[in-house]
C-alpha cells in the first residue's frame, strides 16, 4: 500500500507533467510563429531551434501526454517512457535558457525548464522499488549495458575532438565562432548530465540491481529523444542553407537508428509487475 508521502509525490509529478505538456506546446508555438524572437541569433541557430521545436510539438508533447494517460492506468512501462521524455524536455529547456540571447521567450523557457525538471525528479522519487517486480529476458540482461555504452561512444565521438583541439591547440570551437555561443553548452550538458546518468545505469545493471532495469529505458528514451531532436535540427539546417557537419550527421543518424531499435527490443524483453 502506498504511503501518504508517496501519494503526494506521484500526484504532484503527474500535475507537473501535464503542465510540462502545455508549456512545451506554448514554447514551440511562440518560437515557430513569432518571427522576431530570434532576430539576434545566427541563421544556423534559428534553423536548429525550428527543427527542435517541431520535434517537441509533434512528437515529445503528444507522446508525453499519451504515456502519462497509460501510466495513470497502471502501466509502469508507460511511466518510464514519460520520465524519459520529461528528462529530455528538461535537458532541452535548460539549453534554451542559456544558449539564446535574451528574448521574449525567456520566462516561458524558465518555467518549462523548472516544471519539467521537478516533474522528472518527483516522478523518479515516486517509484517504490519494493512494490515492483522486474522480469528481464536473457537478451536484455546481457545486451543492455553494451547498448547504453553506445550512448557513451556517441558523446565521446561528437565532442572530444573540439575539446582536445581547444586544450592542446587553443583552437576555438565553431560553436563559438559560427553560432556565437559563449561556451560549449551542449557538450557541458552531455558530459555533466547524460554521461554520468548512463554510467550509473550501466553500473547498476552490472550488479543486476532492479533500479538499473528501471533507469535503462528512461536513459534510452531520453537519448532517443535527443537524437530525434538533433535530426530535426539537421533537416532544417539543410533547408535554410546552413549545412551541418557531415561526420556529426552520420553519428546521429546511425545512433538514432541503433538506439531506437534497442529501445523497442528492451521494452519487448522486460516486464514490470506490481507486487
Amino acid at each position: 500500500m502506498k504511503t501518504e508521502a508517496q501519494d503526494w509525490k506521484t500526484s504532484l509529478a503527474q500535475k507537473l507533467s501535464l503542465l510540462t505538456v502545455l508549456l512545451t506546446v506554448m514554447v514551440s508555438l511562440l518560437d515557430l510563429l513569432y518571427a522576431p524572437i530570434f532576430a539576434n541569433e545566427s541563421l544556423s541557430a534559428k534553423a536548429q531551434v525550428i527543427g527542435q521545436d517541431l520535434v517537441n510539438l509533434v512528437l515529445a508533447a503528444p507522446l508525453l501526454w499519451v504515456s502519462l494517460n497509460h501510466s495513470k492506468k497502471g502501466s509502469f512501462k508507460a511511466r518510464t517512457i514519460s520520465i524519459g521524455i520529461l528528462a529530455f524536455l528538461a535537458y532541452t529547456f535548460l539549453s534554451y535558457g542559456v544558449v539564446f540571447k535574451l528574448n521574449q521567450g525567456f520566462l516561458l523557457y524558465t518555467a518549462a525548464f523548472g516544471v519539467s525538471l521537478y516533474a522528472t525528479i518527483l516522478s523518479l522519487a515516486g517509484i517504490r522499488l519494493d512494490e515492483i517486480e522486474v522480469k528481464a529476458s536473457e537478451g536484455v540482461k546481457k545486451r543492455t549495458q553494451y547498448a547504453l555504452g553506445i550512448i557513451l561512444v556517441i558523446i565521446m565521438l561528437l565532442w572530444t575532438p573540439s575539446i582536445v583541439d581547444f586544450y592542446l591547440y587553443n583552437q576555438i570551437p565553431s560553436a563559438l565562432t559560427v553560432e556565437k555561443f559563449h561556451t560549449l553548452i551542449i557538450p557541458f550538458q552531455d558530459f555533466s548530465i547524460v554521461l554520468p546518468m548512463t554510467l550509473i545505469t550501466i553500473w547498476l545493471l552490472r550488479k543486476d540491481e532492479k533500479m538499473g532495469y528501471i533507469l535503462a529505458p528512461i536513459v534510452l528514451v531520453k537519448a532517443l529523444s535527443i537524437a530525434l531532436g538533433v535530426l530535426g535540427m539537421i533537416v532544417f539546417m539543410q533547408i535554410m542553407g546552413t549545412p551541418a557537419v557531415i561526420p556529426q550527421v552520420l553519428i546521429f543518424i546511425i545512433g538514432a537508428a541503433v538506439i531506437g531499435w534497442y529501445t523497442r527490443y528492451y521494452y519487448k524483453g522486460i516486464e514490470f509487475k506490481s507486487v
